[in-house]
């Protein structure tokens, strides 16, 4: 399953970017992905194909839209056993808006976040809540968990839930002002986003010249930005302007 999900992921980008030739930020709102057998378990998806792949569409009732809700990143960004809003929020922030997000303190308590059997706190909201009263906890926190937070319905493996322990989960998050209710809607958030777009430019200069950007080349950059835009957000075009 772990290879399939990640091979899953690798077929989605490539038939958008490449065979499709599509808009680079409708990999976060995208319905149409690549399943296996050992994937639709997961996915609780039928699938016809006894080996191999098929072509697949997320059911809208499956609460799943781009590759945030693949589980090649539900269950890569989670710990052992459990989801991990912080840990997705941060991979969101770092890889797809190339925001760094400072680690935590050596001595951050996080019994509270950790213990999921909680009864008094079911969800993994409401005891990150708890857990960031921490004054050393507060500022980094309201970066990452409004954007992990809206993958809540899925768990640590990437299963569909609407409950955990019972209560009802909470799939409400924020990015820049922008509010919304569900994993679709982050998806939606991250593909309005003009950082979106700037990130992956900047990511694919960097691994064309193999370094960092230089004070000297931000003309050039916001050149390459305007033509992206311009050009529809297709990653070909991109890559003939560089």
């Amino acid at each position: 399953v772990a290879a399939d999900a990640q091979e899953q992921t690798m077929r989605t980008i490539i038939d958008h970017l490449v065979a499709r030739n599509g808009d680079y930020r409708e990999l976060f709102t995208t319905r149409r992905t690549y399943l296996t057998r050992a994937l639709g378990i997961v996915y609780q998806l039928p699938v016809r194909t006894r080996s191999g792949w098929e072509p697949a569409l997320y059911p809208p009732e499956s609460g799943r839209s781009g590759i945030l809700t693949d589980v090649s990143f539900l269950a890569l960004h989670s710990h052992p056993g459990r989801s991990s809003p912080t840990i997705r929020g941060k991979s969101i922030r770092e890889i797809f808006l190339c925001q760094a997000v400072p680690p935590p303190p050596a001595d951050v308590d996080f019994s509270v976040v950790q213990d999921s059997s909680n009864t008094a706190m079911p969800t993994a909201r409401m005891r990150l809540s708890a857990h960031a009263t921490q004054k050393a906890c507060v500022s980094c926190h309201r970066l990452m968990d409004p954007l992990g937070l809206p993958l809540e319905n899925f768990d640590g493996l990437g299963t569909y839930r609407a409950r955990e322990n019972g209560a009802v989960i909470d799939a409400s998050g924020t990015l820049d002002r922008t509010q919304f209710n569900s994993a679709a809607g982050l998806g939606q958030a991250l593909h309005d986003n003009p950082l979106t777009a700037r990130c992956l430019v900047s990511n694919v200069y960097r691994y064309a010249v193999g370094r960092n950007t230089i004070a000297g080349e931000r003309a050039w950059m916001d050149y390459l930005n305007r033509q992206f835009e311009a050009q529809g957000y297709r990653i070909p075009q991109l890559r003939s302007e560089e």
